[in-house]
């Protein structure tokens, strides 16, 4: 675990905010491993987070949110469910049935630019993907899918 501290912590809003329009992030940031990204929002400060880090090994702590990815950053449906109403970029808004097809785990076969979407249906955010500028791709995770 590793705390994410101002400056590093600026640069990610930075890049969520040409990403996505996102300007605000008042949680604490955890790295865990070398891209995952969760937010703290406990009452435990940074120094005592780093104390436990330092006695126990600490898997996981608060919300996993982003995924540090060298084309940009990911959301997670957690993330993106958070901070949807900061949202104002890379929103692609899609149908009832695309929206369904999204949420069974599958790709969407639509043409947009290369870069990360916020797949949006309706008033409801469903999660991200990424285009490959030919089709959507799924990251909603298997146990959160639709079954049929």
């Amino acid at each position: 675990m590793k705390i994410i501290r101002s400056t590093p912590k600026k640069k990610i809003i930075q890049q969520l905010n040409e990403q996505y329009g996102i300007s605000d992030l008042p949680y604490l940031l955890l790295q865990f491993g070398k891209e995952k990204i969760r937010l703290y929002s406990g009452s435990l400060s940074a120094e005592e987070l780093n104390i436990l880090d330092a006695n126990l090994r600490i898997e996981n702590m608060g919300l996993y949110f982003a995924k540090e990815q060298r084309d940009g950053i990911r959301l997670s449906l957690d993330g993106v469910q958070l901070i949807k109403n900061q949202i104002t970029k890379n929103i692609l808004k899609v149908d009832d049935e695309q929206a369904k097809e999204w949420l069974k785990g599958n790709d969407l076969l639509i043409k947009a630019d290369n870069a990360f979407k916020i797949i949006k249906n309706n008033d409801e955010f469903l999660g991200c993907g990424k285009s490959t500028g030919e089709k959507i791709t799924n990251f909603v995770p298997k146990e959160r899918r639709i079954k049929d």
